[in-house]
């Protein structure tokens, strides 16, 4: 029973890391625990529209495990991330890894996955990753990109990648990405 007390309170630091985004009320910031379980529950949501050959439990697996790092690099915005980054996340899931052997290897598996991206289902994910965060500038009128000076076309190219997977989603975004230009929400 300890293990798990010291599992949960460690799974519960994440709840404390608090993202860029805000949430759509725009009334504060959403912190990393809820942001993967808002990506898991979408996907779930989402599932009937992905090609038959994702596998769904791996990927909601893979959303809920995917910033568990950010518990020990914290978060950083989607538009300067750096290598030291990636080093410090790595870092934490390894030393996560070792303390809590067998979800700690599973959590880092499927984290490794999603930042090597050459899985259908890590591929999938990244692009509801970045919709989602999208959704909410929307919604909350550029709110996050003004704060960080972010412009269109940092939108355009953080989010390009997605045109080949999902192009009807891509589609949308970049209409999305028009009306706010035109609004003055992103520069």
């Amino acid at each position: 029973m300890e293990q798990i007390a010291e599992l949960a309170l460690e799974l519960d630091k994440l709840k404390s890391v608090y993202r860029k985004s805000y949430i759509s009320n725009t009334s504060r910031r959403e912190n990393s625990a809820e942001h993967s379980w808002h990506l898991a529950l979408t996907i779930m949501g989402f599932a009937k529209f992905l090609p038959n050959t994702v596998d769904i439990n791996r990927i909601i697996r893979m959303a809920l495990c995917h910033d568990i790092c950010e518990i020990g690099a914290g978060d950083v915005s989607a538009y300067f991330v750096t290598d030291a980054q990636y080093e410090k996340e790595l870092q934490y899931m390894s030393e996560f890894e070792s303390h809590f052997p067998g979800i700690g290897t599973d959590a880092k598996a499927l984290w490794q996955e999603y930042e090597d991206g050459q899985t259908e289902e890590s591929r999938w994910l990244k692009v509801f990753d970045k919709l989602l965060p999208f959704i909410l500038n929307i919604q909350s009128r550029g709110l996050t990109w003004q704060e960080q000076g972010v412009t269109k076309n940092m939108v355009l190219k953080h989010n390009e990648f997605i045109a080949d997977l999902a192009p009807d989603i891509h589609k949308w975004m970049l209409a999305q990405i028009d009306k706010a230009v035109e609004a003055g929400w992103l520069g």
